[in-house]
């Protein structure tokens, strides 16, 4: 089992590169980075699955400028994005900023993508949220494309422009695009249907090892209609480090976690890897002071890295 670490790397906590650095250091095979570029005053009080906004989502750094940081000064680890916004961004400057990425790193990066779920952030970058999908996905088109040897254009509803030069290409042949969409709580069917058809991979949030094996169950069945290699597929999973009994409860999170049982953490990776899981993205609390380094320190120890 590949075990990497998610958490939210603040502006005012630890140096992002001295935080890669102990998470390569204590044996960790990834550090994932998401991104909020703005929460709109309106939507300090909004609410997902119960759980509010987490305070610290208004004070994300920029994510490929982190990522580009955290590569500079690594050389093993795998920089993943949980998630990129995509709907946000120009598809152009984005295929260029993950190319870049990935050329600096030497191939290290996987990118995990999704829609964005704040709806008061959809007006500030001018779309609508109820159209975002289509946004995404138009966009996800353009910068595979974008991506691809030559030099294209690209038609779309959301995005067009004539062939260009873009460059440079990612270093990997085959980038990982990974949907990063999906958890304990909602119907996954349309998202697994949406990774079997385009792309490499499926990072969702909180399924258990019984959810999870059924909903790969799922997968491998659409992978089937669509002729692709469910085997090729990067299946990754977050799971809080409170659920693995490593790590402390996160202070937004109160109420969230009350019917939480201890659990061996090795057992529990093993029920994991058995239904299919290829990596766990362990979410850590946010970086927000020194004390952030012990806490990287105990999760690894509490799930065998040292």
């Amino acid at each position: 089992m590949k075990l990497g670490i998610t958490t939210n790397y603040t502006w005012f906590g630890p140096p992002v590169t001295a935080l890669a650095q102990a998470i390569e250091s204590l044996g960790f095979e990834s550090m994932w980075m998401g991104e909020h570029p703005i929460i709109p005053v309106a939507a300090a009080e909004a609410e997902r699955y119960g759980v509010p906004l987490p305070p610290n989502y208004r004070h994300m750094p920029a994510l490929f400028v982190s990522l580009a940081a955290a590569a500079a000064v690594t050389s093993k680890i795998r920089l993943g994005t949980n998630i990129c916004i995509v709907p946000q961004r120009n598809p152009l400057l984005l295929a260029k900023e993950v190319a870049t990425l990935d050329r600096i790193s030497g191939g290290r990066v996987s990118f995990a993508y999704g829609t964005g779920w704040i709806e008061e952030e959809a007006p500030v970058f001018g779309y609508r949220f109820d159209k975002r999908l289509g946004r995404t996905l138009d966009f996800m088109r353009a910068v595979q494309a974008l991506w691809a040897e030559g030099d294209h254009g690209y038609e779309g509803k959301h995005v067009s422009f004539p062939p260009v030069h873009c460059y440079p290409k990612p270093l990997q042949k085959k980038l990982p695009v990974l949907i990063g969409s999906g958890n304990d709580k909602t119907d996954n069917t349309k998202i697994l249907r949406r990774v079997a058809r385009t792309a490499d991979g499926w990072l969702p949030s909180f399924l258990s090892p019984a959810q999870m094996r059924e909903q790969l169950g799922l997968l491998r069945e659409f992978c089937e209609e669509e002729g692709r290699d469910f085997a090729a597929l990067d299946i990754s999973l977050i799971v809080p480090a409170i659920s693995f009994g490593v790590g402390d409860l996160p202070p937004w999170g109160a109420g969230a976690y009350d019917d939480l049982e201890p659990v061996n953490a090795r057992e529990l990776v093993e029920e994991y890897e058995e239904a299919g899981v290829q990596r766990i993205l362990v979410g850590v609390n946010d970086m927000e002071d020194d004390s952030a380094f012990k806490a990287l320190e105990d999760v690894a120890r509490g799930m065998g890295l040292l």
